[in-house]
């Protein structure tokens, strides 16, 4: 049976280690989160244990010595065996349990809708959903993966873009009973539109279209998609909305393309997540059914197009 009575604290190796790859006392101090001479007192009370001295100290420089640098390899080793097994033993504990961060419009108009077959095929599956509409944290909120609409430049992460984001315009069926007329896009003068940006998704659709810069009535800059479709379907005006998220509503009928035309908006929807999210069973089953849902969708579209050209 090992003995390990004669170790020194485990708080004095993680200061040594924090010290000696900074090579700073301040900068050690300020990633403990503790005061600088608490520092010095820890690693002070770790040379006096050891009885050798771990660094040497200049006026503006700290450098390990020779025992510092033959401890330091093994220090690492250490601690970085007990943070995977502490790891290790987290996922244990929520192997059953996927926690998901997913924008607010695409969890209410596109993913709910789908997770019912998600439910079937996998019961035992705690599935949490955390609806932010800012990029995920992964270290601070313990998110396993999100789905983010965006470049894909988010660094040290992996990204698999998912779909292709076309906006287009939409509104009420009602609204187009409007004594004005809306049969070309210059019509749209006579109508408030409504976007979730600052007008620049409009000036991009505008210009596509082929319209002149103009001064088109505009109702309302809404921060929030869901409020955004959510005055489209009330005949508040004419939205420009992604055509995937509101595709329910257009297949029912609540709101209606005045126009085929649609532009990309520069983004795309990703899944996002730590490599290391890949240990997990769950993360790898989500994700590889996230994809499927999105491939029916996408050939769902090709055959519809392929049947109206057929025609």
């Amino acid at each position: 049976m090992n003995n390990f009575s004669g170790l020194p604290s485990l708080n004095y190796l993680h200061t040594f280690e924090s010290v000696a790859r900074h090579l700073s006392f301040t900068n050690a101090a300020k990633e403990l989160c503790v005061t600088q001479a608490a520092v010095s007192h820890q690693i002070r009370a770790l040379e006096e244990h050891l009885g050798v001295r771990l660094f040497h100290r200049e006026k503006r420089k700290v450098l390990l010595s020779e025992e510092g640098l033959k401890l330091l390899p093994s220090v690492v080793s250490g601690l970085q065996g007990i943070a995977d097994s502490l790891e290790n033993i987290h996922n244990y504990d929520s192997e059953d349990t996927l926690v998901v961060g997913v924008g607010s419009s695409f969890s209410a108009n596109w993913l709910v809708h789908r997770l019912g077959t998600f439910y079937q095929q996998y019961p035992e599956v705690n599935l949490h959903l955390k609806i932010s509409n800012n990029d995920p944290d992964f270290a601070a909120d313990e998110t396993d993966m999100a789905v983010v609409w965006g470049k894909g430049d988010w660094e040290g992460l992996m990204c698999e873009q998912l779909m292709v984001v076309e906006f287009t315009p939409v509104c009420s069926p009602e609204l187009l009973k409007n004594s004005q007329p809306l049969r070309t896009p210059e019509d749209l003068i006579h109508y408030p539109l409504l976007d979730d940006s600052d007008y620049e998704s409009w000036q991009e659709w505008l210009e596509e279209a082929g319209i002149p810069e103009r001064k088109y009535k505009r109702r309302m800059v809404i921060r929030d998609s869901n409020v955004l479709i959510r005055s489209a379907l009330d005949g508040h005006g004419i939205a420009l909305c992604a055509v995937g998220i509101v595709q329910e509503y257009l297949d029912s009928g609540r709101l209606v393309r005045p126009f085929d035309l649609s532009i990309t908006g520069g983004g795309f929807y990703f899944l996002v997540y730590p490599e290391k999210a890949l240990r997990k069973p769950l993360v790898r089953l989500f994700k590889d059914w996230l994809i499927s849902e999105v491939t029916k969708i996408e050939f769902q579209e090709t055959s519809q197009k392929s049947f109206k050209v057929c025609k």
